[in-house]
């Protein structure tokens, strides 16, 4: 039998998908209801409106030119050695949600519960890998309701983990961020729009501020590397893309 869905929101989520959406506290896994409207509201004042984009056109123009830069040194050093276009993407993409999201490309942040300062890896190991790994790992109960009162334990304590890892970092960050914009220090970034707003609470606005960190850092990039993937197979249609043709 096929189940049929009005709408995300009538939907039952996998169980590790529940957890670390915060129950679909995000724009992406929320479409019905008033929560619903002001969060899409928000995002596209924010982050995808025409104004917003023109907001952030400069940061974008950065990440071509240091992305060219890179490319540049990297075949000026060793002309004969293939290009790896992922990594240098996935940085630059990074550096640039981090931009976008919370106004600075931070290069650490000191967290409380760890004890220690994380470095940029490690803030997007935390915030963008563990939850993508998490988000595909399948709990076995989802199929089988009727036996989901025996204990999964180790994927409750993977996804548990990431998420409360994921929790802590956000919050250091956003917490960093609230100290510049008390000293007066007023950047364009989707945190700063979304305090201005004061229509959130405090876990509303770490969701939303993170989906908008990994959707830029790993949506775009597993789109763009899909759609170069079918410009490679398809050489007449890269006439239609002549700058990236040396890219392909």
């Amino acid at each position: 039998m096929v189940a049929k869905y009005s709408s995300i929101s009538t939907r039952k989520l996998p169980k590790a998908l529940s957890v670390l959406t915060r129950d679909k506290t995000m724009v992406a896994i929320s479409d019905y209801g008033d929560f619903h409207k002001m969060v899409k509201r928000l995002v596209m004042s924010g982050m995808l409106g025409s104004s917003a984009q023109r907001q952030f056109r400069d940061t974008r123009d950065m990440m071509m030119d240091n992305m060219l830069s890179t490319f540049h040194t990297l075949v000026t050093d060793d002309p004969h050695s293939p290009l790896n276009f992922r990594e240098v993407f996935k940085d630059e993409l990074f550096r640039l949600s981090l931009i976008q999201s919370l106004g600075e490309d931070v290069g650490s942040v000191y967290v409380k519960e760890f004890g220690r300062e994380i470095s940029k890896d490690e803030i997007y190991q935390i915030t963008v890998v563990d939850m993508m790994m998490c988000a595909i790992d399948v709990d076995w109960r989802d199929f089988f309701p009727y036996l989901s009162w025996i204990p999964n334990k180790g994927f409750e304590t993977r996804v548990r983990t990431a998420e409360s890892r994921r929790t802590a970092v956000m919050q250091a960050l956003i917490h960093q961020q609230k100290k510049r914009i008390a000293n007066g220090e007023a950047r364009a970034s989707y945190l700063d729009f979304l305090l201005a707003e004061k229509a959130l609470t405090d876990e509303q606005l770490m969701m939303l501020v993170w989906e908008a960190v990994i959707e830029a850092a790993d949506t775009t990039l597993v789109t763009t590397e899909w759609a170069m993937y079918e410009l490679a197979k398809n050489p007449e249609k890269q006439a239609s893309f002549p700058l990236c043709g040396g890219l392909i």
